[in-house]
């Protein structure tokens, strides 16, 4: 969002006192303005997150790679050394079947670096027992070091809106 000079040219005195609550007015509603538009331009947030939780969009075996690649760079880098709780990632999609035991072989390279991740404490991934229950599973299909949430959606939402969790 772009924002222009705003020049107020008061011309009589008497104006000039009428016009001063407009005029502060109008300032702080543009600062509101500038502040608003560099907060949504960019994806850091201002404040100091308590979590971070992994953005999976389009539930493909490809997109949860890159969530965990991008937390293992972060791990690798550094940068979790000031946050104290491990990065979520809550599947609810199709890509849950990445984490089906009789899945292993297909899926081996993913399963074996979250895997690690999750040992290393770097991760704290989770699948939703809603959509796990949909293909037809249980937990026991999934490997051992996966937890569950009852619905992945909420949890996502609980993460964000309760917990003050920011996406990675």
């Amino acid at each position: 969002m772009l924002l222009r000079r705003v020049d107020v040219v008061l011309h009589s005195p008497s104006k000039q006192i009428k016009q001063w609550p407009v005029f502060i007015s109008t300032i702080v509603f543009l600062l509101c303005l500038n502040s608003m538009a560099n907060s949504q331009s960019t994806s850091e947030p201002s404040f100091n997150p308590l979590g971070y939780v992994a953005r999976i969009n389009n539930d493909s075996p490809e997109e949860v790679t890159d969530a965990l690649k991008r937390a293992e760079m972060l791990y690798i880098e550094g940068k979790l050394a000031e946050v104290s709780d491990p990065l979520s990632i809550v599947l609810h999609g199709p890509e849950v079947e990445i984490f089906f035991k009789d899945r292993y072989e297909q899926y081996k390279e993913i399963v074996d670096l979250a895997a690690r991740l999750s040992a290393f404490g770097v991760i704290n991934l989770r699948v939703c027992e809603t959509q796990t229950g949909i293909m037809g599973r249980n937990r026991s299909s999934i490997h051992s070091f996966i937890g569950t949430v009852a619905f992945g959606p909420s949890e996502i939402k609980r993460l964000l809106n309760q917990q003050s969790y920011v996406y990675f």
